[in-house]
């Protein structure tokens, strides 16, 4: 405490307190800030503030635009692999049906190559010309 009362009587000390205790003066403070030159002023507190959240803000937006591209992304792979699926899937289910088809035509031949029919099958030849030939 001792050191600060020896210290604050000098000028150096005393401008950034608030000015000399022994100065006396009660005065504007323009007029001396002005004489000793025109500096730029540091930055303020909320000047500060605003200036680092926008910095904070703008990485923050273009990380998410990164996710976001990333998302797309994945979302349209994943969309085409979903179409090559579907794809194949129609391929399979159109083999099955032509394998269906064909076993229904050489079930018909063959019914339709005996003589003697008994009811049962000849209800199942007629189902077979429906299918095969009606469609």
């Amino acid at each position: 405490m001792e050191e600060w009362r020896a210290l604050r009587d000098q000028p150096r000390y005393g401008s950034q307190v608030g000015g000399n205790v022994d100065s006396g003066s009660s005065g504007s403070k323009r007029s001396y800030e002005d004489s000793v030159g025109s500096s730029a002023r540091p930055m303020g507190r909320d000047a500060a503030k605003k200036k680092g959240k926008k910095k904070s803000k703008g990485e923050t937006l273009e990380k998410v635009e990164k996710e976001w591209v990333q998302f797309k992304e994945l979302k349209e792979q994943e969309i085409e692999q979903l179409k090559e699926l579907t794809l194949v899937k129609q391929q399979k289910n159109k083999l099955l049906q032509e394998k269906t088809q064909a076993k229904k035509m050489k079930m018909y031949l063959k019914l339709k190559d005996e003589e003697h029919l008994d009811d049962r099958k000849n209800e199942l030849l007629g189902k077979l010309e429906h299918e095969l030939f009606e469609n």
